[in-house]
């Protein structure tokens, strides 16, 4: 299904590395249906499934990494809660007083959602010790979660950022950057950054706020990324960017169709309404 959609994307739009869509943007020179590929966080799929179709068809693409796992093996906060939704055989959680059945996918997925919200009312350093109660309380074993959702290794990030594939901070442990202090954002921001550099040797110039909501950033975070030289931001506000959108606030178009025609006709529309 990613290669039917990539082969659209080739033939039928300007498909172009983030950075340099976003430098075109701001000289108002921005080439007919141009489109930017962009992946979150560093999955190892990136490599083993995406990359070699990305290859094949000339497409460029970038991927925000996540450093933290990329240095120390563990999974990110957020692979842990997933994971401990999909394996548990637990017929009901507990979140924040509600109880919420799990019979279901769907159902699953509603209660992930509150406790993903729940979440966001607490300091991001307590957020451990709800996850773990959280897997406690689905009945998941410490340890069963955290294998799945592997990352790219450096190794891999080296190949591919020498075969048009670039690579944007995401951050080091994946926070919301507004559910923590100013000083541990910008530390979160900037070491990220410079993992990156230091391995690949190239300015990184891109960036990707976590979770990224409306209030999962804020103009002092945008102050903390151009001071560290980036070139843009983008969230997961949906919707189509222009000349005139602020580079720091970039909005993307998430994919989940599963037939061609049906990704066919919402690219064009995408299109048509930008």
């Amino acid at each position: 299904m990613f290669q039917e959609q990539m082969e659209i994307l080739a033939k039928y739009y300007n498909v172009l590395p983030l950075e340099e869509l976003v430098e075109r943007t701001l000289h108002r020179d921005i080439p007919p249906a141009a489109v930017a590929i962009t992946f979150d966080d560093g999955y190892r799929d990136n490599y083993e499934n995406s990359f070699p179709i990305l290859k094949r068809l000339g497409l460029p693409a970038t991927i925000f990494l996540a450093t933290g796992p990329l240095e120390s093996g563990a999974p990110l906060w957020h692979d842990l809660v997933f994971e401990a939704f999909r394996i548990t055989n637990a017929e009901f959680v507990s979140v924040d007083g509600k109880n919420y059945p799990l019979r279901t996918a769907a159902q699953k997925g509603t209660a992930l959602f509150a406790f993903r919200e729940y979440l966001r009312m607490y300091d991001y350093r307590s957020w451990g010790n709800h996850i773990e109660q959280l897997i406690a309380g689905l009945g998941v074993l410490p340890g069963s979660t955290s294998n799945r959702a592997q990352k790219l290794s450096w190794g891999e990030i080296e190949e591919m950022s020498k075969n048009d594939i670039t690579f944007g901070a995401h951050t080091v442990t994946h926070p919301i950057l507004t559910r923590m202090s100013l000083a541990e954002a910008t530390e979160e921001i900037k070491a990220s950054k410079e993992a990156i550099e230091e391995k690949l040797k190239s300015p990184i110039r891109v960036f990707a706020y976590p979770n990224g909501r409306q209030d999962d950033f804020n103009e002092s975070i945008k102050k903390v990324l151009r001071e560290a030289g980036f070139l843009c931001a983008a969230t997961i506000l949906w919707g189509t960017n222009s000349i005139d959108t602020d580079p720091f606030e970039l909005r993307r178009i998430g994919i989940w169709e599963t037939d061609a025609n049906t990704y066919a006709l919402k690219l064009g529309w995408y299109k048509f309404v930008s």
